[in-house]
């Protein structure tokens, strides 16, 4: 008879309470440089990738689900499924002509669950972000003793629930491909806000009457991704992955809304009462064609004697090299939209270590510093849009941890990465954003009572 365990209906509480949450949409960002197309691509990532630069798509790791990378499902241990869970905090201080702001977000990052079958392959499910958009900034005009007052922002985003397959097609002699895809939903809105009022001097508070234009866009579609790796063990000591992994243009359908309120407080949706609707249109907007390369290289260090028991380290190098074009951005229902986004590239670099790496076999004689996987890495991306005619740029360090639960010989893991980063162009006086990330990951993986068997009793 089948069975499932605490564990398993735990999962599956935790699953449809999240699913609910991420279905009604998050604040995923607090950047102005979010009001761009469909707002922040991406955003907070994976703990475990952040840690090594952000390098996504190279770790081909049992104990972490890559569903950055489809072709990696197949990589995962036999009878051991991976329930993957992500929180994500980033805290922003904005600068721009000597006047600074301060904002803080957290959010959840990905939930997923992948798991192989009939030996080749490998299967996720999951829901994560896809972009993000949350901004406000105001702007005043002296009008005699009163003044102008003008309030823009924006809110939503969109979500991806997805299912992707991969599959080994070889697997000889210390070589392996593997091939796979994603294949996903993406759905949700993103509403942009223009708020303005007199406000005079006997006001003394933000709530003064004005009109409000809301312009929304209710978006869905379906989207794919592709990725490949390809990996050479050579000898016992040294291994290479090369991996790549293609998003292609894609269009996304959307209804699109324009609105004109009065209010006697601009800041009381209750008190909104509707102008007139300019439009109320069907389109589309696009993603854009990107390719990510990205290279693996493993060293295993001889076992080397650690007072009186004998490790057997590993490092790894990550690099990846992403490039999008978004000249090829497409939105059909504004006829004012004119496509000013330039090419965005991103380069990142990072190292893995581990002490240990047969912990889960020599628990018994190894300390827990020698079972942590120690991270640090870097990158940088230039960004598909300009201040000042400069290209934005978006530098950073990060560093990282990810930490075995070895209950049962269980693969569950908690991974922590930290980012420290900066956003703008090299003119003091423009809109620069210093912001710090952390993020933390949890993966959970069967130890010896296997998930999705069948039981009998005698």
């Amino acid at each position: 008879m089948k069975y499932i365990n605490s564990m398993h209906k735990l999962i599956l509480v935790v699953l449809a309470a999240f699913i609910s949450i991420l279905s009604f949409g998050q604040t995923g960002t607090n950047s102005p440089f979010s009001t761009y197309g469909l707002g922040e691509v991406g955003g907070l990532d994976h703990a475990a990738f952040i840690g090594i630069g952000n390098s996504t798509i190279t770790m081909n790791d049992s104990t972490v689900l890559n569903y950055y990378n489809p072709s990696s499902y197949s990589s995962l241990a036999k009878h051991k499924p991976l329930f993957s869970l992500g929180v994500a905090a980033r805290y922003s201080i904005y600068s721009e002509n000597g006047v600074e702001s301060i904002n803080s977000l957290a959010s959840i990052q990905h939930m997923a669950m992948a798991f192989p079958f009939a030996k080749r392959f490998g299967l996720a499910v999951g829901i994560k972000p896809y972009s993000s958009r949350g901004y406000e900034f105001s702007t005043r005009v002296k009008v005699d003793d009163d003044s102008l007052n003008y309030v823009y922002s924006g809110e939503g985003g969109l979500n991806e629930f997805f299912g992707g397959l991969s599959v080994k097609a070889i697997d000889f002699k210390g070589a392996k491909l593997s091939l796979g895809a994603n294949f996903g939903y993406v759905f949700g809105q993103v509403i942009n806000t223009r708020k303005s009022g007199l406000i005079s001097s006997t006001i003394t508070n933000n709530n003064y009457a004005g009109g409000i234009n809301s312009k929304l866009i209710q978006a869905k579609a379906f989207h794919y991704t592709i990725g490949a790796t390809y990996s050479q063990k050579i000898k016992e000591k040294h291994e290479i992955n090369v991996s790549a992994v293609y998003d292609p243009f894609q269009k996304i359908n959307v209804e699109y809304e324009n609105v004109l309120f009065y209010s006697s407080n601009v800041n009381n949706p209750n008190a909104y009462d509707t102008l007139a609707v300019f439009d109320t249109l069907a389109g589309n907007l696009s993603t854009v064609p990107t390719v990510t390369y990205g290279l693996n290289y493993v060293y295993n260090f001889k076992g080397r004697k650690k007072h009186t028991n004998q490790l057997n380290s590993q490092l790894s190098f990550h690099a990846t090299y992403t490039s999008a074009d978004w000249t090829r951005y497409e939105n059909t229902f504004d006829p004012t939209f004119t496509n000013t986004f330039l090419n965005s590239t991103k380069l990142t670099f990072g190292l893995q270590y581990l002490p240990e790496t047969n912990f889960i076999t020599n628990k018994a004689l190894t300390k827990f510093h020698h079972r942590v996987k120690y991270r640090i890495g870097v990158y940088q991306q230039l960004l598909p849009y300009e201040t000042n005619n400069e290209q934005v740029k978006d530098f950073g360090t990060t560093f990282g941890f990810g930490i075995p639960i070895i209950v049962k010989n269980s693969l569950s893991s908690i991974n922590f990465g930290f980012s420290i980063g900066n956003r703008g162009v090299s003119d003091a006086n423009a809109l620069n954003e210093q912001y710090y990330g952390f993020n933390v990951g949890i993966s959970i993986a069967p130890g010896a009572d296997k998930w999705f068997v069948k039981r009998k009793l005698n």
